[in-house]
Protein backbone atom coordinates (compact mmCIF):
# COMPACT_ATOMS: atom_id res chain seq x y z
CA UNK A 1 0.00 0.00 0.00
CA UNK A 2 1.45 3.27 -0.97
CA UNK A 3 1.34 6.57 0.84
CA UNK A 4 -1.54 7.93 -1.25
CA UNK A 5 -3.75 4.89 -0.68
CA UNK A 6 -2.91 5.01 3.01
CA UNK A 7 -3.98 8.68 3.16
CA UNK A 8 -7.25 7.87 1.37
CA UNK A 9 -8.05 5.02 3.77
CA UNK A 10 -7.13 7.21 6.73
CA UNK A 11 -9.42 10.01 5.45
CA UNK A 12 -12.23 7.50 4.84
CA UNK A 13 -11.83 6.15 8.40
CA UNK A 14 -11.88 9.64 9.85
CA UNK A 15 -15.02 10.40 7.86
CA UNK A 16 -16.61 7.16 9.08
CA UNK A 17 -15.64 7.97 12.68
CA UNK A 18 -17.26 11.40 12.37
CA UNK A 19 -20.38 9.89 10.82
CA UNK A 20 -20.55 7.16 13.47
CA UNK A 21 -20.11 9.78 16.19
CA UNK A 22 -23.08 11.63 14.75
CA UNK A 23 -25.08 8.39 14.73
CA UNK A 24 -24.12 7.70 18.36
CA UNK A 25 -25.15 11.23 19.39
CA UNK A 26 -28.53 10.87 17.66
CA UNK A 27 -29.05 7.41 19.17
CA UNK A 28 -28.31 8.84 22.62
CA UNK A 29 -30.80 11.66 21.98
CA UNK A 30 -33.41 9.09 20.93
CA UNK A 31 -32.69 7.03 24.03
CA UNK A 32 -33.27 10.11 26.21
CA UNK A 33 -36.50 10.89 24.34
CA UNK A 34 -37.69 7.29 24.84
CA UNK A 35 -36.91 7.50 28.59
CA UNK A 36 -38.91 10.74 28.82
CA UNK A 37 -41.82 9.13 26.97
CA UNK A 38 -41.71 6.14 29.30
CA UNK A 39 -41.78 8.44 32.32
CA UNK A 40 -44.72 10.32 30.81
CA UNK A 41 -46.53 7.04 30.20
CA UNK A 42 -45.97 5.98 33.82
CA UNK A 43 -47.25 9.36 35.03
CA UNK A 44 -50.35 9.02 32.82
CA UNK A 45 -51.00 5.53 34.20
CA UNK A 46 -50.68 6.87 37.76
CA UNK A 47 -52.99 9.75 36.92
CA UNK A 48 -55.53 7.36 35.42
CA UNK A 49 -55.43 5.26 38.59
CA UNK A 50 -55.89 8.37 40.72
CA UNK A 51 -58.90 9.46 38.65
CA UNK A 52 -60.42 5.99 38.95
CA UNK A 53 -59.90 6.08 42.73
CA UNK A 54 -61.52 9.51 42.89
CA UNK A 55 -64.49 8.27 40.88
CA UNK A 56 -64.91 5.33 43.24
CA UNK A 57 -64.66 7.65 46.25
CA UNK A 58 -67.21 10.04 44.78
CA UNK A 59 -69.58 7.12 44.18
CA UNK A 60 -69.23 6.08 47.82
CA UNK A 61 -69.78 9.65 48.98
CA UNK A 62 -72.90 9.89 46.79
CA UNK A 63 -74.29 6.73 48.37
CA UNK A 64 -73.54 8.04 51.86
CA UNK A 65 -75.16 11.41 51.11
CA UNK A 66 -78.28 9.69 49.80
CA UNK A 67 -78.51 7.76 53.07
CA UNK A 68 -78.09 10.97 55.06
CA UNK A 69 -80.74 12.68 52.91
CA UNK A 70 -83.22 9.91 53.73
CA UNK A 71 -82.47 10.10 57.45
CA UNK A 72 -82.81 13.91 57.43
CA UNK A 73 -86.12 13.64 55.57
CA UNK A 74 -87.35 11.15 58.18
CA UNK A 75 -86.29 13.48 60.99
CA UNK A 76 -87.99 16.44 59.32
CA UNK A 77 -91.25 14.49 58.96
CA UNK A 78 -91.19 13.21 62.54
CA UNK A 79 -92.51 16.44 64.17
CA UNK A 80 -95.26 16.63 61.53
CA UNK A 81 -96.26 13.04 62.27
CA UNK A 82 -96.35 13.79 66.01
CA UNK A 83 -98.49 16.87 65.37
CA UNK A 84 -100.92 14.84 63.25
CA UNK A 85 -101.20 12.19 65.96
CA UNK A 86 -101.75 14.80 68.65
CA UNK A 87 -104.37 16.58 66.51
CA UNK A 88 -106.27 13.35 65.93
CA UNK A 89 -106.11 12.55 69.64
CA UNK A 90 -107.64 15.97 70.45
CA UNK A 91 -110.35 15.42 67.83
CA UNK A 92 -111.06 11.94 69.24
CA UNK A 93 -111.34 13.38 72.76
CA UNK A 94 -113.66 16.18 71.59
CA UNK A 95 -115.84 13.67 69.75
CA UNK A 96 -115.87 11.38 72.79
CA UNK A 97 -116.83 14.34 75.02
CA UNK A 98 -119.56 15.39 72.58
CA UNK A 99 -120.94 11.85 72.39
CA UNK A 100 -120.76 11.54 76.20
CA UNK A 101 -122.51 14.90 76.63
CA UNK A 102 -125.16 13.90 74.10
CA UNK A 103 -125.73 10.56 75.82
CA UNK A 104 -125.93 12.22 79.24
CA UNK A 105 -128.38 14.79 77.83
CA UNK A 106 -130.55 12.03 76.40
CA UNK A 107 -130.41 10.03 79.63
CA UNK A 108 -131.41 13.06 81.77
CA UNK A 109 -134.19 14.02 79.45
CA UNK A 110 -135.72 10.59 79.33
Amino acid sequence: MNEEQYAEVKAALASNDTEHGSFRRRLNEHDEAIKELQQTQIQLANLTNAVNNLATGIGEIKTAVQGVDKRVADLEHEPADKWKKASWKVIELLLAAAVGFFISYLSKGA
